[in-house]
């Protein structure tokens, strides 16, 4: 069995490295950047989802195909399914990232191409009446029961297909082509922050409440805020530097010009989440997390938050940031690096159960 991921260009050397240590049965075997594959003994497809920190989409391979025409591709797809014996529920037709997340203003997406190519297999598709609510979109979520089909853009001619089922447990990102979640905003953001925290909000679970108070630190210029408020949060926002106007005008933020180590204990007092984005190791960033901890109390609900990896060697220690997370008196610990983070990974921290 192989099984076929995909993850942030730069980040494969780490997740094959990660993958080895979590799951000694898998071997990488086919790479590109952005893309890996495995050779397995076991079903490890839904745990690989679930439990990888760089892994962000997953499929058991079925074959691949190499074609530079879209309604070829499609007739090949439907018969690599039929010699699986699959019935399809919904399509997922992405593509490998081609630059880091970020840089030159890449952010990853399904570009206008491959939803054509979507288009056409869903037209061809000879089991029509499997096909789940919705399925022409491909924006829309893969439902519990569900199996997908996975055809996935590596090289221009190059199209490697896969599959993978929907469960009740099943992590946010598999539900949705690519793992991209459709985040979208009314208004224009202050920063890449604001898109992070987004996406981070929907894979954690976390749900705010309105009047909820928030910690931002690292807050400037506003993104990681400007969501916040957004959703109706009370939110305090700590930084030295200075804030957009957007967020530093709105009613309910309030700008702590100072660092965390300098502000006042009356400050966290009925703080129930903290987030924080800020550009320093990850051993830093746990000090400044801990010290607002210590200071909050037990008002505290959870954390949200990002560890800059300023080398990608830091991702292997990893285990003991999040051992040393746990000393705080949490228990519901998970890393991952989302589509839209950079060279970092967001953390989410809850109260067990």
């Amino acid at each position: 069995m192989f099984i076929f991921s995909t993850c942030q260009v730069g980040a494969e050397a780490i997740f094959k490295k990660e993958v080895t240590r979590t799951f000694p049965s898998m071997r990488s075997a086919f790479a590109r950047s952005g893309f890996v594959s495995f050779k397995t003994e076991a079903p490890l497809l839904e745990n690989l989802s679930k439990h990888s920190v760089f892994a962000r989409t997953a499929a058991v391979s079925l074959g691949k195909i190499e074609t530079d025409q879209p309604d070829h591709l499609a007739t090949e797809v439907w018969k690599i399914a039929a010699k699986h014996h699959l019935f399809v529920n919904r399509v997922h037709v992405f593509e490998r990232d081609s630059l880091p997340t970020g840089e030159r203003g890449f952010e990853p997406h399904i570009p206008p191409e491959l939803l054509e190519i979507h288009r056409q297999i869903i037209e061809q598709s000879p089991t029509e009446k499997f096909l789940g609510a919705s399925a022409e979109d491909i924006l829309h979520a893969a439902q519990s029961g569900e199996t997908v089909l996975d055809v996935v853009r590596v090289e221009p001619n190059l199209f490697f297909v896969g599959t993978h089922a929907i469960t009740e447990t099943s992590p946010i990102h598999a539900r949705y082509s690519g793992g991209i979640l459709p985040i979208t905003s009314t208004t224009d953001v202050v920063s890449r922050a604001y898109h992070k925290f987004n996406e981070g909000f929907l894979w954690s679970g976390i749900v705010l409440s309105n009047g909820d108070q928030c910690l931002d630190i690292g807050a400037s210029p506003g993104g990681c805020s400007q969501f916040l408020l957004q959703q109706g949060a009370r939110v305090f926002g700590v930084d030295p530097g200075a804030m957009h106007p957007t967020v530093l005008t709105h009613p309910q933020f309030t700008h702590i010009r100072s660092r965390i180590k300098d502000t006042k204990r009356s400050l966290f007092r009925n703080i129930r989440w903290i987030t924080a984005d800020i550009n320093v190791t990850p051993n830093y960033t746990l000090d400044v997390l801990e010290e607002a901890v210590a200071k909050a109390g037990d008002s505290v609900q959870g954390l949200l938050f990002t560890l800059k990896l300023v080398r990608w060697e830091l991702a292997e220690k990893l285990p003991m940031l999040l051992d040393r997370i746990r000393t705080w008196g949490f228990f519901d610990v998970r890393m991952k690096q989302l589509v839209f983070n950079r060279q970092e990974i967001m953390v989410a921290v809850t109260p067990a159960g």
